[in-house]
């Protein structure tokens, strides 16, 4: 797969300026550290003190079940995603109207909803129309509306990016437009997309600490705010401990998912294909 700058390399002269502007913004960036060091500094966020609770087992337990809580919404949300996405990516790819416009109709709805939004809506409306669920499954089915829409449409953009070829192969050899669908087509778009698709549990995994809101779920943020509640000098450095392993859990993520976009290339000689890089027409712009 070939690619082609959108810009001119710069000479000389734009290198020097650009190196120009990056000394400056990186002495900007440690201006801002220095002055936000030095605040939390006065106000004793580095004292002993504050960090004293954290030499204590329990404190790690309750932080670790906060954590595992995050994870385990978010890993119910993705494989119910992918297991209703793939659905609703053939029904997408569907030559009936009456099964592809439904489809369309339901990814861009809840492709533009926020996640805030369906939270609210699972943990509201479904109680009132007799379904009393824990609020574990509001959190995952709100998840999971949103992260199928992605889905689905994901499927559709690795099916329609494989080679005319495949799909006019299984047909030669008998296969039925849903046989050439699960047995063929749709194997190799999952393995194509495989990348967007770990991209996407990021979210899902950062989508899930919308759970404080319920208050009823004890994950890690809310596990965090509970002991800054009962150790009131450690509030912030809870929070900023919750925000670390936020973040190296989404690196983590991101990594992998780079690391089977570099397989995939070194295997197949080609790049999995963004759902961004497909034309109106749901066909590669290369």
């Amino acid at each position: 797969m070939s690619t082609t700058n959108l810009f001119e390399e710069p000479g000389p002269r734009g290198r020097r300026r650009n190196r120009a502007i990056e000394a400056i913004s990186w002495v900007i960036m440690a201006g801002v550290a220095y002055v936000v060091i030095r605040t939390l500094n006065k106000n004793g966020a580095f004292d002993a003190a504050a960090w004293q609770p954290f030499a204590q087992w329990g404190v790690w337990q309750q932080l670790g079940l906060g954590l595992l809580n995050n994870l385990r919404a978010a890993v119910v949300g993705m494989l119910l995603s992918m297991f209703f996405g793939c659905f609703l990516g053939w029904g997408l790819l569907s030559t009936r109207k009456m099964v592809r416009h439904p489809c369309r109709v339901f990814t861009d709805v809840f492709n533009g909803i926020p996640i805030l939004l369906l939270l609210f809506f699972t943990s509201l409306v479904l109680p009132s129309w007799g379904l009393p669920l824990s609020d574990f499954w509001f959190l995952v089915i709100a998840l999971s509306l949103y992260s199928t829409a992605v889905v689905g449409d994901l499927v559709r953009a690795g099916v329609l990016a494989l080679p005319r070829g495949e799909s006019e192969a299984a047909a030669a050899l008998g296969f039925s437009g849903l046989q050439s669908m699960w047995l063929i087509l749709l194997p190799q778009a999952l393995r194509l997309m495989s990348p967007a698709l770990v991209s996407q549990m990021v979210i899902v995994f950062k989508g899930t600490t919308l759970a404080f809101v319920l208050g009823g779920y004890f994950d890690l943020l809310r596990s965090a705010t509970v002991l800054g509640a009962y150790f009131s000098r450690s509030l912030l450095q809870a929070q900023g401990i919750a925000a670390i392993a936020f973040m190296l859990i989404n690196i983590a993520l991101s990594q992998i998912a780079s690391a089977i976009d570099r397989k995939e290339k070194q295997r197949y000689g080609v790049q999995p294909v963004a759902l961004d890089e497909l034309d109106a027409n749901g066909r590669t712009a290369h």
